[in-house]
């Protein structure tokens, strides 16, 4: 029996949009716990996708010599257009997690958008390809 994504994906992710700001995805990352952030445009059409490397890459070194508040100002002008991965690996909800998790290894990747109909359905990590094997492990 083999099993799809659609049963072990996370439905209606969190998102954030191009023109939103890198402090704002800081946030939600933080806030959350997340690694990956897809990225819509304003009809839930996936344009890329920002991750927690992304966003470290883009802020400023622990050497600036910036203060607090004008660190956070130049993070709040940065957009995730200007950051995020346009060349996204996606995959649907009817993909067999074999195939999704080879596919993961085979492009060293943590998650995939999952898209149906053109739009964002889902995201699909390896912390839920783990779980759903540590279920049938059992």
């Amino acid at each position: 029996m083999t099993t799809s994504v659609g049963s072990v994906m996370t439905k209606s992710p969190v998102s954030i949009k191009p023109d939103d700001s890198l402090l704002a995805a800081t946030r939600i990352l933080k806030e959350k716990g997340f690694k990956h952030l897809p990225v819509v445009d304003g009809s839930g059409a996936l344009v890329g996708i920002v991750t927690d490397r992304d966003l470290k890459r883009a802020s400023a070194s622990d050497a600036t010599t910036l203060e607090v508040h004008e660190l956070l100002y130049l993070l709040d002008k940065v957009r995730i257009e200007q950051v995020m991965s346009r060349k996204t690996v996606t995959t649907s909800s009817a993909e067999t997690v074999q195939n999704v998790a080879k596919l993961m290894v085979e492009k060293k990747i943590g998650c995939l958008p999952v898209i149906d109909g053109g739009k964002l359905a889902g995201i699909v990590t390896k912390d839920d390809l783990l779980r759903m094997l540590s279920r049938s492990a059992l």
